[in-house]
């Protein structure tokens, strides 16, 4: 399903770019940003899934899938709980996991990707009632976002998986 929610927000942002009305070249715009979010979630999911299925603690599964890890009875024990863990903490937990050195701090697609999540933040979360957003913005961050979280899933792909995100998918470039 990821890949769908990638095609759909590569899909979302050439039609936006191609609309001469502003608020409806926005709606297209949120669009691409919400499914390209939304496929780095569903890449976690699946991910997660397949590593779960091959063996992990307790405490690795509540994290990757929302569960409370907690201590009952002087023992500590996954239970049914939802507690909600950040998609970055997941992604980090991914990639120390396979590879227990990698650096963040120099990973370019990383920041962008925190710069990207935090923008559509701020279109989840508005603070004004009116999209004060400049189209020029909507684009850059569309295009640096996209290109952040197919690399990243791409990264994963190879470090868990063995192999690279489909040529067709890694080729959605804004």
């Amino acid at each position: 399903m990821f890949e769908e929610y990638l095609e759909d927000a590569y899909y979302f942002a050439v039609e936006a770019k191609e609309k001469s009305d502003e608020r409806e070249a926005k709606r297209y715009y949120r669009a691409s940003v919400f499914y390209a979010a939304s496929a780095l979630e569903a890449f976690v999911s699946y991910i997660s899934g397949i590593l779960i299925q091959e063996g992990l603690q307790p405490y690795e599964i509540a994290l990757l899938t929302d569960k409370k890890f907690h201590l009952s009875k002087g023992r500590f024990e996954l239970s049914e709980i939802f507690e909600l863990h950040g998609i970055e903490d997941k992604i980090k937990f991914l990639f120390y996991k396979h590879n227990p050195s990698f650096d963040f701090e120099h990973y370019i697609a990383w920041s962008q990707f925190i710069e990207f999540k935090d923008f559509r933040n701020a279109i989840t979360h508005p603070i004004h009632e009116e999209d004060e957003i400049d189209i020029g913005d909507y684009q850059k961050k569309i295009r640096m976002g996209l290109a952040a979280v197919i690399e990243i899933i791409d990264c994963l792909c190879k470090e868990i998986i063995g192999k690279p995100l489909r040529q067709r998918i890694r080729d959605l470039t804004l």
